[in-house]
């Protein structure tokens, strides 16, 4: 595979089509970002990374000589610029070998791809509910962090039962991440990194009504305030957790919420796939978006890369029960991930673009002819998953991908998923895949 690096330029040139600011952000989430020392500086004061999930950066912690860890901010948005960009928002993932560099200059944020400056840079600002703590001390942004601006996140279990078994996804370092964060505890870190393993439903429930409040100015709702949605994940959880079982366990975090704030905002729930009678009880309780992550698309990778996922449901079954929770639901309500780029994890997967594209429409256009819209999350080759050390993919595959996902939801003409927001250029809110910012052939 080549994944030779050439200027944005060129494949502005050779994807006319498609968005500058597509393919801009597959970059940056491909590459990864670099700061100088004024650009963490100009941080100070801004939303800064939470690690909520998982590591999302290119190189690990012990590799950022600047303490990038806690001085870089949760995500930017960039915009304007030679290219006359519109405002685009993108997670921040700290890069060694990057040609991406953010410099704060005579009071402007900047981003640079090596000595050409691209893009204006605006740090997302501390949201008004980070100020306020629970009874234990708990900052509300340690429980929730703000994503992308208008997304809440919530990882209620940060471990997944996988790796006790050696049967984690060979992509993901969840565990692992959590691992290396506490190692760090009591060394230089910053306040709102939190490392509890398991949130409290009441906490949760807490934070997001003092959220609900802060949307309202003078009891009128604040657009620029407005949560696009309140993301909800957990660890697979195989057998137990606090005496629950895994539905048992969302459940009383979604009634503890619903009980809160009413229905209002949606809860996008991230759960491997239960039976219909578990669905039932969840979309009942108020859950609004329905996302069992299947991962990858193709059959034999599924099995190397999910073994887990494979021994606990196997691919067939996990199909099948995402398929049936669309007649819950509905149409567009069933959005599961899947983890764009690892159709080319070697040495399992494909070598060349055209055929791991053809792979992934594959699957986009199985599921979206059932009413079902998957969602990507671009690869991120994060350092302490299995993964580790893989040779960065070529950016045509991600610029392909966020083609191949776009012209299948419109094929079907299907809704957006409330889960993540709108859809278009300029407008997409959510910052792990440039999917939301394509639009259609002028």
């Amino acid at each position: 595979m080549n994944a030779e690096q050439k200027n944005l330029e060129f494949y502005f040139d050779r994807y006319p089509e498609v968005p500058f600011e597509v393919i801009i952000k597959e970059d940056l989430l491909r590459l990864g970002i670099k700061f100088t020392d004024a650009a963490m500086e100009a941080a100070k004061g801004c939303r800064l990374k939470s690690y909520f999930l998982f590591s999302y950066d290119r190189i690990a912690h012990d590799e950022m000589g600047k303490d990038e860890t806690y001085r870089v901010p949760e995500d930017i948005v960039f915009s304007g610029g030679p290219y006359g960009l519109r405002k685009t928002v993108v997670r921040v993932s700290v890069g060694g070998e990057t040609p991406y560099l953010i410099d704060a200059r005579d009071g402007n944020i900047v981003l640079y791809e090596g000595e050409k400056k691209i893009a204006e840079v605006e740090y997302p600002t501390i949201p008004e509910y980070y100020s306020q703590k629970l009874e234990d001390g708990t900052g509300y942004g340690q429980m929730i962090p703000l994503l992308f601006g208008r997304q809440a996140f919530a990882t209620i279990n940060r471990t997944c039962s996988n790796w006790s078994t050696g049967d984690e996804c060979l992509f993901c370092d969840i565990n692992a991440n959590l691992r290396d964060l506490k190692k760090r505890k009591g060394g230089t870190q910053a306040d709102h990194v939190v490392y509890d393993t398991v949130k409290d439903p009441e906490k949760i429930a807490t934070v997001l009504e003092g959220m609900h409040k802060s949307m309202f100015v003078d009891n009128k709702e604040s657009l620029a305030n407005r949560m696009v949605c309140f993301i909800m994940t957990a660890g697979t959880i195989k057998t137990k957790l606090k005496g629950m079982t895994a539905n048992e366990f969302h459940l009383s975090f979604v009634n503890a919420i619903r009980g809160r704030i009413g229905n209002r905002t949606p809860i996008a729930l991230i759960v491997d796939p239960g039976s219909k009678e578990d669905v039932k009880r969840l979309y009942e309780a108020g859950v609004t978006s329905y996302n069992p992550n299947y991962e990858v698309w193709d059959k034999k990778l599924f099995k190397t890369l999910c073994p887990g996922k494979e021994k606990n449901i196997g691919r067939d079954e996990w199909i099948r029960r995402t398929i049936e929770a669309v007649d819950i639901f509905g149409d567009g309500r069933v959005s599961p991930n899947y983890v764009a780029g690892v159709e080319m994890a070697q040495p399992y997967g494909f070598k060349d673009v055209d055929q791991a594209i053809a792979s992934l429409r594959e699957g986009l256009d199985f599921f979206m002819s059932h009413g079902v819209v998957p969602h990507p999350d671009s690869w991120c080759i994060e350092p302490l998953s299995a993964l580790g050390g893989h040779p960065v993919l070529p950016l045509d595959y991600y610029i392909k991908a966020d083609q191949a996902w776009y012209e299948t939801w419109l094929k079907y003409d299907l809704p957006p998923n409330p889960g993540w927001g709108p859809i278009g250029n300029g407008r997409g809110v959510y910052g792990n895949s440039a999917f939301v910012d394509m639009r259609e052939k002028r």
